[in-house]
Formats: C-alpha cells, sequence, structure tokens
C-alpha cells in the first residue's frame, strides 16, 4: 500500500484524533477483529467475498477501517452511494445540493407558515396557537400575524421605495397604522438565500432524517447541529425536509432557542405549508390600510389603554446576569419540596406529589406524573396523555385516575417557579438585602398586570438565598374583589434536594381502598 492510499490515511487520522484512551481501545477491538478473521478456517466456512476481502493488504486495512468506523458509531458519513438509476437522494450530499439548488434557481417568491412550539423538562411539548403567513421575495416582505389561530391580527408590510425601502404596519386589533422610510422592521432575509445557505450545510449534516409526508408531499431531510454554524448553544439544532418531487424545501424546525421571559421552556420555530412562485405576484405585497384607521403605532395605543385599565407601569434596577444566576441554580436541583398552607408540595423531575394534612393528620395524597415518552418524527403537539393524577383520600378510603390533556395543562412545581423567576428583569422593585426564616435573602416584587390581562395590584413576591439563588419564599397576591380583601398565597419552608424514599413518586394505594363513583 503507498502512502497516499486513501484507506491508510483515514486510519491515520483517526489515530492522532482521537483521545489517547479512545485511541487504544479502538484499535484493539479492530486488532482483535483482523486476528479472528485471519486465523485459518476452512474453505467451505467462508463466504467468498470475505475470502477476496483477506487476500490483500488492502482489502484488509478497508475491513479494519469499517471495524474502527463502527465501533466508534459517532462518526457522521453521508450514508447513500449515488447509482445511475436510483433516486436523487440516495445520493452523496453534493448530489443533494445540485438537486436542490437547480429547483431553487426558478423560484422568485416563497409563502410560508411560520409557527411556535415549546419543549421543557418540566412538561410535555406544546404547539402555540397563534402562527404567522410569511410573504418573502428577495427585496420585499410581508407577515400576516394570527394570535389566537383564527383571526388576523397585524400585518406588516417591507417594500421597495426609491433608493430604500418603507415599512408600513397595519393593527386589526387596535385598528391603527403607521409606516417608516428605510426601516426594515421585522423584515426577514429572503427565505431562498437561506435554503441556499441550508444546502451549504449539507456535507456537515449529522444524519438523514426518515422519510416524512407533509401536506400530502414525501419528504426527505436531514439533521445538523446547529452549533456547527454561528455562536448557538450545545443543544440547538435544525432539521430540513425537501419535496423528492420538486427538489424544494418543504418544512424546517429549529429546536432549543432560548426563551428569556420564560426559563422553563426552549422554543422550537416551525415553517411549513410552503407555496413557491416563478414570478413574484404583485398583489402580494400591496399594502393596504383600512378606511377609519389613525395613524399611530401600535404599542402606543396598547400603551394608553393600558393606562387607563392598570395604571403606571414603573420598573426596578435589577443587577444584569442575576436571572441566569437563579435559573442556574434551579435547574440543577434534582429534587425539591415546600408547604403552602395545609398542602406539602414534593417534585422531582417528571413527577410531583401533593400531602393534604388535615391538623397533623394526612388527609389526602396527589400524586402526578408526565407523560415520558419520546416524541418521534416532525414536532407536533404530542396526542394522548400528557399528566397522569392519581389520589387517594384517606378520610372516604377511596382513590381516583384521571389523564389531564388539553387546557388548562396542569404545571409542574418547577414550571410555576421558573416561570415567576423569569419575571425578574420586569420587577417593579428589587430588594438587595433582606431576612426571610433567618435567612439572608434579596427579592423582587413584580405587578402581573405586566404579563396577560391581570388587573392591577395583583402582584408576586420572590424571595432567594443570597448564597444558593434558591427560593425562600414565593407570594402570589390577589388584590380586593368585591366583598373579599386582598388575599396572599405563600409557598414557603423551601427544602432543596432533600433525600427522598425509593417510590415516593409511585402511587400507593391500600388495599382496602374503593374506586370513587362521583
Amino acid at each position: 500500500m503507498t502512502r497516499n492510499d486513501p484507506v491508510e490515511e483515514l486510519i491515520r487520522d483517526l489515530r492522532y484524533k482521537l483521545a489517547p484512551e479512545a485511541k487504544d481501545r479502538i484499535l484493539e477491538r479492530a486488532c482483535g477483529a483482523m486476528d479472528e478473521i485471519e486465523t485459518p478456517a476452512p474453505a467451505f466456512g467462508r463466504p467468498r467475498m470475505w475470502r477476496m476481502t483477506m487476500n490483500s493488504k488492502a482489502g484488509k486495512f478497508a475491513l479494519a477501517a469499517a471495524v474502527i468506523l463502527i465501533v466508534l458509531g459517532g462518526i457522521t458519513l453521508w450514508p447513500f452511494a449515488r447509482t445511475a438509476t436510483g433516486p436523487w437522494w440516495l445520493g452523496p450530499s453534493a448530489a443533494w445540493g445540485q438537486e436542490i439548488l437547480r429547483s431553487l434557481e426558478a423560484i422568485q417568491a416563497v409563502v410560508y407558515r411560520q409557527r411556535a412550539g415549546y419543549t421543557s423538562d418540566y412538561g410535555a411539548p406544546e404547539m402555540s396557537k397563534g402562527y404567522e403567513i410569511r410573504f418573502n421575495a428577495k427585496d420585499r416582505y410581508r407577515r400576516d400575524r394570527y394570535d389566537d389561530g383564527v383571526h388576523i391580527m397585524n400585518t406588516q408590510w417591507v417594500v421597495p421605495d426609491g433608493n430604500g425601502v418603507q415599512m408600513i404596519e397595519v393593527s386589526y386589533e387596535y385598528e391603527c397604522w403607521f409606516s417608516q422610510e428605510n426601516e426594515a422592521y421585522g423584515f426577514m432575509e429572503s427565505m431562498i438565500d437561506r435554503m441556499r445557505w441550508y444546502v451549504d450545510l449539507l456535507d456537515r449534516a449529522d444524519r438523514v432524517l426518515a422519510t416524512e409526508t407533509f401536506d400530502g408531499h414525501e419528504c426527505v431531510g436531514f439533521e445538523i447541529c446547529a452549533s456547527k454554524y454561528g455562536d448557538n448553544a450545545e443543544g440547538r439544532f435544525d432539521r430540513i425536509w425537501f419535496d423528492v418531487d420538486t427538489r424544494l424545501p418543504m418544512r424546517i424546525e429549529r429546536y432549543g432557542i432560548t426563551m428569556d421571559y420564560d426559563p422553563a421552556r426552549k422554543l422550537i420555530l416551525i415553517h411549513d405549508q410552503f407555496e413557491y412562485f416563478a414570478e413574484v405576484p404583485p398583489d402580494l405585497f400591496v399594502p393596504e390600510i383600512p378606511d377609519g384607521y389613525v395613524n399611530a403605532h401600535p404599542d402606543e395605543v396598547r400603551t394608553a389603554r393600558d393606562a387607563q385599565v392598570k395604571g403606571e407601569m414603573v420598573f426596578a434596577d435589577v443587577p444584569p446576569g442575576l436571572e441566569e444566576k437563579i435559573v442556574g441554580g434551579l435547574e440543577a436541583v434534582e429534587t425539591g419540596a415546600y408547604r403552602q398552607g395545609d398542602v406539602v408540595t414534593s417534585f422531582s423531575g417528571h413527577a410531583w406529589r401533593k400531602d393534604t394534612y388535615s391538623d397533623t393528620a394526612l388527609a389526602q395524597t396527589v400524586w402526578f406524573a408526565l407523560d415520558e415518552s419520546p416524541l418521534e418524527g416532525p414536532f407536533e403537539m404530542r396526542d394522548g396523555t400528557a399528566v397522569k393524577e392519581t389520589s387517594a383520600d384517606f378520610q372516604s378510603k377511596t382513590f381516583r385516575v384521571a389523564d389531564h390533556t388539553g387546557s388548562p395543562r396542569l404545571w409542574h412545581p418547577m414550571r410555576d417557579i421558573l416561570f415567576v423567576v423569569g419575571l425578574l428583569d420586569q420587577a417593579d422593585r428589587f430588594y438587595e438585602e433582606v431576612e426571610i426564616d433567618g435567612v439572608p435573602c434579596l427579592g423582587f416584587e413584580v405587578s402581573a398586570k405586566k404579563y396577560g390581562d391581570n388587573p392591577d395590584g395583583m402582584l408576586h413576591r420572590v424571595w432567594l438565598d443570597r448564597a444558593t439563588y434558591l427560593p425562600v419564599r414565593i407570594e402570589f397576591v390577589w388584590p380586593p374583589n368585591g366583598t373579599r380583601g386582598t388575599r396572599t398565597e405563600v409557598k414557603e419552608q423551601f427544602e432543596w434536594n432533600p433525600l427522598l424514599p425509593d417510590g415516593f413518586f409511585t402511587p400507593q394505594i391500600p388495599g382496602d381502598f374503593t374506586l370513587a363513583t362521583d
């Protein structure tokens, strides 16, 4: 074998790129396999192909390389070799790229839907109700927003205007519109250019995806870790599928996007329902302003309305980076517990329980378990059980079993805690030093009117151990309502990473209990 033999070069590269302990382990296995193959065996017991392989030194090296690759497992290789008569997608990455780029050359405009999905360590995958319809050409853009999944709430256009662009936005929710010259706010790069960029990543793909059908189109695709481009964090990845007939992208999924305002969840952006146009349809990009709409920014109208309903908003100075420290501490927690009135809540990663006491006697236990079955295929909201609930009433000696799949969803206790922590940067007040139950703490207060349609006077208070950044006390205040005065819910007596007995989150129903019928 010459020095430039590709198989020998492959083995030499693997030797130097692997960590020493991995190299020794893999080469030992490869050599062991070679020794076994070279052991004399009766001719009738050897497959003819193996005899041919082992008759040359090149064949032995090729086999050794194959053994090494099998042992490695994690090395990504484009898995198909193109045949003269086979489908285009069974070719190497270069063949994929050529086929896709050839189809993209004829496209001038794209229409597609953007949806959002969410994953969490503390709950089942979810799909948002809202979505956007995006209209995209190389030099112009339009976005129709359907926040409730039914009614159009907002449309934005960015179109050429002389030597620049003009951005026009219409809010159907607030019955107003505004425009700005040379402003590309919200403008998305050419989707065709984005697709060409994805094609450039083909040779770095981590794996080829199983064939899927979207909107009646058979598709093939690939997955790539987002850390292979840009400065994206580990754990993020993209999936892209192409129509096997048109060679055009039919679905793009971008996983693991961090959400600053909801640290318990990761965002997944999904682009689907693609329509392609060889020429730009002019009617797609002509701004239309309904009669009677006022010339004002939607934020101005919303702020004015909120001021009438919710009053003035105030914001405290919060130390930069504090939220990240708190979230990091919570994400390292494996088990936890706290008391809220007569109820003690205990939790782990995928299960929790609530023990209710009457004086000192245990009156009821409710166990909750998240559905941990893997989510296969394209990301959609999982059908079936999201949370299984089992309860035992020790006073009536009865039990119940229920599945929760709809809305409102049951929140894992840690999901609830992280949501409140995610409001830190919107805090009305921040407390640098305060003592709670003898523990030096920092804390903040945030009005719940800053999200949703909550009224003025509803607020959260959070107190955190200055040493660990873990919660010591959490309060939720309800404002007076009619004859009812101010009410405060308190989570306290927190324990972090307590040692819990085996089977603590497994329902245990006494043998003499009966199934409740009402």
